[in-house]
């Protein structure tokens, strides 16, 4: 069978811990923060098909940045994994693998992507993450537990690719499991997820302070590109 790809990137979150802004549309450098994302992977040609997942109401402002005929719009859930899985119904029948990523990283590079798909050809889910560099405490009600071993754990990021398959199928065999990435969702099923090198500027921009890092870094990259 063909290695036939495409991505569903999630931006209908309702961003509650930056104010409940609606995320996908916040200004960024002046453009919206979807749009980051959106064009990293319109410029890998082997993507057949860009799905973009948001609330129905952020359509007409999206439209104006959509001009490639691979991106199609599709209405998003109530919750992540709702709308992780409407993407993937909005797929065509012959996308046989897909990344997914959070539009709320927006510095995801092309390099990333490339070591995603290199591995994906030989896993069934692959992901990218970096390893932490603070001391990691298993915790519960405010009282240390443990100390974990930093070596044996990773911070996911996303993109995250799978077969779209097995993706499929572990959302709609647990309807009610509230996975806070795909890759958790595929790991109920069995399956061994494998893990490429992430990078620390593909932070999501969860807080405040973040858009603030996010424009520093805008502003780095452009005094790169002036010189």
């Amino acid at each position: 069978m063909a290695f036939s790809i495409g991505v569903v990137i999630v931006c209908a979150g309702k961003g509650k811990r930056l104010g409940g802004i609606n995320k996908a549309l916040l200004k960024l450098g002046g453009k919206p923060l979807f749009v980051y994302s959106l064009e990293v992977f319109l410029k890998l040609k082997f993507f057949k098909q860009i799905v973009l997942v948001m609330r129905k109401e952020s359509f007409s402002a999206a439209r104006k940045y959509i001009t490639d005929k691979r991106v199609e719009l599709t209405e998003g859930g109530r919750q992540r994994r709702d709308s992780v899985l409407k993407g993937l119904k909005a797929l065509s029948r012959g996308i046989n693998y897909v990344l997914v990523h959070d539009a709320a990283r927006p510095f995801i590079s092309a390099k990333e992507v490339a070591a995603i798909i290199k591995e994906l050809k030989k896993h069934p889910a692959v992901i990218c993450g970096i390893q932490p560099v603070d001391t990691l405490k298993n915790c519960r009600k405010n009282q240390i537990r443990e100390t974990l071993n930093r070596d044996n754990v990773i911070c996911a990021q996303t993109p995250q690719g799978f077969k779209t398959n097995i993706l499929r199928m572990a959302y709609e065999k647990f309807p009610k499991k509230n996975f806070t990435d795909d890759a958790q969702a595929v790991e109920r099923l069995k399956v061994k997820v494998k893990v490429a090198q992430g990078q620390r500027s593909n932070f999501k921009i969860t807080y405040p302070q973040d858009i603030e890092l996010a424009k520093i870094i805008l502003k780095r990259r452009g005094r790169k590109t002036r010189n």
